[in-house]
C-alpha cells in the first residue's frame, strides 16, 4: 500500500491521508510515463502542454521534498531536458515551446503567451533548487530560463502590467494582459529567489503594484473570474512571502485584496458538489464565446482552492471560509482519478493544492517565505554558486 511505500505520519487526518495517497499515485503515474515512455511518447499520447507539465512538476517536487522517492525527481529533470530542448522550436530560439502545436510564418507564431511559457520557466528554476550546482542540468536550466527572461521584456509594460504574446501572427505588445501580469509576478518571485537579484524583485513588485491596482478579477478578456482568481491566487501568495516578505505594509495590501475579491467570491460561487464551475470564454469581450450552458466541473477550481488554502491561515478565522474550504477537499477525494490519463489538467492543478495543505513549506517559490514566517531552518540553497551561469544582458 501507498502508506507504507512513503511512510505516511501516523497523526494525519483520514483527509490528509486521502490527499497524501492520491498525491502520491499521480506523482507514480507521471514518473512512470516520463521515464519509461520517455517525454517525446509522453507529449503524443498524454499531454504536450507545457503549462500544465509545469504544474505536474511543482506538485511532484514538493511532494519529493517529503518522500524523498527519487524516481519523481528524475522524472522531473527529464521534463526539463526535454523543455530545453524544444526551446526556440516554436517562434524565437529563447521561446519555450507551449506545445499547442501551432504554426509558424516566417518565424512568427500564429499564437504565443508570455503567461504559459512563464509557467514553464518556473518549474525549470523550480527543478534547479531542488538540484546540486554541480549537476550539468543545474546550469543549463538557468542559462536556458536567462535566456527566455530578455526574450519575454518586450512584453514588459512595467508599470503599465504585462502585455499578452502572439495571437493570430500579431504581436500583442501594447496592452496588458491580466494573466500575463499574475503569471510574471510568480516568475520574478521565482527569479529572485534564485539568483539574488534586486532587479528580479523589483520587476515583480511594479507588476504586483499593477495587480493590485488595475487588474479586474471579472475580465472576461481572455479568461474568466475563476481563471483570473486561480492565476491571482498563485501570484499573490508568491508576492506576500518572496517579494513583499520583508514590507509588512505591502503584505497587508495583498491580505485586502484577497479578503476583498477572492474570498467573498469564492463563497457565493461555489457548487453545491464543492468545485467552481468552468467559466472561461464566457462574455462579450474578445477571447469570449457565449456562455456554457451546463455547470461543469472547471480545473481552475484547484487555483481557486490553492488560494484559499493558502490565505485562511493568514487571515482572521472564518468559518464560511473553511467550510468552503472542506467541501472542495471532500469534492477532490471523491472525484479525482490519478489513474485517469485523460484528465492531466485535474491531476497536475491538484497536485499542488494537496502540497499547499500538507506541506506549503515544500511550494516553489512561496515554500521558503513561509518556512521563514514560521522561523524554521532556512534551506541553504538560497545561497547557491552561480559562478557557472553565463552573466545575463539586460
Amino acid at each position: 500500500m501507498l502508506q507504507k511505500r512513503y511512510n505516511f505520519k501516523d497523526n494525519m487526518s483520514i483527509v490528509e491521508t486521502e490527499l497524501s495517497i492520491k498525491a502520491c499515485a499521480i506523482a507514480d503515474l507521471y514518473a512512470n510515463v516520463m521515464l519509461n515512455q520517455g517525454p517525446m511518447q509522453v507529449a503524443v499520447k498524454d499531454c504536450f502542454t507545457g503549462y500544465l507539465h509545469s504544474f505536474h512538476i511543482r506538485g511532484i517536487l514538493s511532494h519529493w521534498q517529503e518522500f524523498k522517492h527519487n524516481e519523481w525527481l528524475e522524472a522531473a529533470k527529464t521534463w526539463a531536458g526535454w523543455s530545453i530542448r524544444m526551446q526556440g522550436s516554436y517562434g524565437d530560439p529563447a521561446a519555450y515551446n507551449m506545445g499547442y502545436l501551432l504554426e509558424t510564418r516566417n518565424g512568427i507564431p500564429s499564437s504565443w503567451f508570455v503567461a504559459d511559457t512563464t509557467d514553464q520557466a518556473v518549474a525549470l528554476l523550480d527543478i534547479a533548487y531542488n538540484l546540486d550546482p554541480a549537476d550539468p542540468l543545474y546550469i543549463k536550466i538557468l542559462d536556458s530560463v536567462l535566456k527566455f527572461d530578455n526574450y519575454i521584456q518586450q512584453w514588459n509594460l512595467g508599470e503599465q502590467g504585462f502585455a499578452l504574446g502572439y495571437i493570430d501572427g500579431k504581436n500583442m505588445n501594447q496592452e496588458s494582459y491580466h494573466c500575463a501580469v499574475a503569471r510574471c509576478i510568480s516568475y520574478y518571485a521565482a527569479m529572485y529567489l534564485i539568483f539574488s537579484k534586486e532587479l528580479y524583485r523589483q520587476r515583480g513588485l511594479t507588476l504586483l503594484n499593477h495587480l493590485l491596482k488595475h487588474d479586474d478579477f471579472n475580465s472576461n478578456y481572455h479568461g474568466s473570474p475563476s481563471t483570473n482568481r486561480c492565476y491571482a491566487s498563485f501570484a499573490l501568495a508568491d508576492a506576500y512571502y518572496v517579494l513583499a516578505n520583508d514590507n509588512r505594509q505591502l503584505q497587508q495590501l495583498i491580505l485586502d485584496k484577497v479578503a476583498a475579491e477572492i474570498i467573498p467570491w469564492a463563497i457565493e460561487n461555489q457548487t453545491t458538489e464543492g468545485f467552481w464551475i468552468h467559466d472561461r470564454y464566457e462574455g462579450e469581450q474578445p477571447g469570449a464565446t457565449q456562455a456554457l450552458e451546463n455547470r461543469e466541473f472547471g480545473t481552475y477550481t484547484w487555483g481557486v482552492l490553492y488560494g484559499l488554502e493558502i490565505f485562511s491561515k493568514l487571515l482572521p478565522p472564518m468559518e464560511e471560509l473553511q467550510t468552503t474550504i472542506d467541501k472542495s477537499y471532500k469534492y477532490m477525494i471523491t472525484n479525482l482519478n490519478p489513474e485517469d490519463r485523460d484528465r492531466w489538467g485535474h491531476q497536475s492543478w491538484a497536485t499542488v493544492v494537496i502540497a499547499a495543505k500538507l506541506y506549503p513549506r515544500h511550494l516553489f517559490p512561496a515554500g521558503k517565505g513561509i518556512i521563514k514566517s514560521s522561523e524554521q531552518p532556512l534551506s541553504n540553497k538560497w545561497a547557491k554558486d552561480l559562478s557557472r551561469v553565463k552573466k545575463e544582458t539586460v
